[in-house]
């Protein structure tokens, strides 16, 4: 259900903006109206353009080339609108000149959908003069997309051997001269685990905490629950050791590991840790049966994906470092020429994730408001 609605909402977007935009000046463009103090209607054909909407993904540059300028412009029946406040989502601000320029700045190395946008007009002119109140009400209505995506292009289509009601769409994202897709992959490996005392019994609300051996900086789990479980997340790091210490706020009492061990945690899988507390003194005894570690399932994944705007099940392959993936879909959805989206994607998975790997469509989150979410494909 909730796809089926994001789909239609997608499709009445799209079809409002087809109405209003003007693609080849990349402008919103709007007809108002307005009353004189007579009570005349007046007329009014208000526009916010932006001389460029869409960048293609960049990798980070040294010099900064990564980050692209972007001029636009407020008008009123053509004439500029003076020292409105342009924002850019909900960052950066930005106010026009006499000629109702403004420019704001697009991080070209972050695949994102921002929406330009009028947020002010207290201390904004036309012709020198106050704008009415009427006309505020649709310049503040006023909205334009600013696109950075990775553009996608088809390389070949092919029934699925056996069932004819399928395609296989070969496809990539387009990239620029020696840059590669961002790699999808590991971000961080889980700890999970039990903090019991020595009698057995489950200890709440106390905190596991590891600290890397020579470094600042430390990792805390969530309070454990009533069943004393708890959880978190750490960084793979060939070699390394960890500080370990379990902290019980209800007490003031902190427990580590004996003077000068540490806890030297696996690079290439999670763990679980069951901890027991030790009935008289801060010191836990680092062996079994008080200190017990397995290994535990998932990970951390982290990277772009590429999904399709439907609300039919279809397949998806994991971008290759080329940008390549394979797409399985059903035919009569493919002849509809649905559109793609693309997301940031960070989410834990059981089983192993790598390039290449076949994703379901339930697997795929929907985008963000800030992700880009309608991609036309290039045949």
């Amino acid at each position: 259900m909730k796809k089926n609605i994001y789909f239609l909402l997608i499709l009445a977007f799209v079809a409002s903006l087809v109405a209003c935009q003007k693609e080849e000046e990349k402008e919103i463009t709007k007809t108002t109206e307005g009353n004189e103090a007579q009570g005349e209607a007046l007329s009014y054909n208000i526009s916010l353009k932006l001389e460029q909407n869409q960048f293609s993904y960049e990798n980070w540059k040294m010099d900064s080339s990564h980050h692209k300028l972007v001029k636009g412009k407020l008008l009123v029946d053509d004439k500029p609108i003076a020292g409105a406040e342009i924002q850019m989502s909900n960052k950066r601000k930005t106010t026009t000149d006499p000629n109702g320029e403004f420019s704001v700045m697009v991080d070209a190395n972050i695949i994102e959908k921002d929406i330009i946008h009028v947020s002010s007009l207290d201390y904004a002119t036309l012709e020198g003069q106050a704008i009415p109140d009427a006309l505020k009400k649709d310049l503040l209505a006023l909205e334009e997309e600013l696109v950075v995506y990775y553009p996608i292009e088809v390389d070949k289509t092919e029934e699925v051997a056996g069932d004819p009601s399928k395609v296989k769409v070969y496809a990539h994202a387009s990239l620029h001269e020696d840059e590669e897709f961002p790699k999808f992959g590991v971000e961080k490996f889980p700890i999970i685990g039990t903090v019991k005392d020595a009698d057995g019994n489950a200890v709440q609300g106390a905190t596991v905490n590891l600290r890397r051996d020579g470094v600042e900086g430390f990792t805390m789990s969530n309070p454990t629950n009533e069943n004393g479980e708890y959880s978190m997340y750490y960084i793979p790091e060939d070699d390394e050791n960890h500080y370990l210490n379990v902290y019980l706020p209800s007490q003031h009492v902190t427990y580590t590991l004996p003077q000068g061990k540490g806890f030297l945690f696996p690079d290439d899988f999670g763990i679980t840790l069951d901890i027991v507390l030790p009935k008289e003194g801060t010191i836990i005894r680092d062996e079994p049966p008080t200190l017990v570690a397995t290994n535990a399932e998932g990970a951390l994944y982290k990277g772009v994906l590429i999904g399709l705007n439907t609300t039919e099940d279809y397949t998806i392959t994991v971008p290759d470092r080329e940008g390549s993936f394979v797409l399985t879909v059903p035919k009569d959805v493919w002849e509809t020429n649905p559109s793609f989206y693309q997301i940031n994607y960070r989410g834990f998975s059981k089983e192993p994730l790598d390039l290449g790997d076949t994703l379901t469509s339930d697997f795929l989150p929907l985008p963000e408001k800030d992700e880009p979410d309608y991609i036309v494909v290039k045949k």
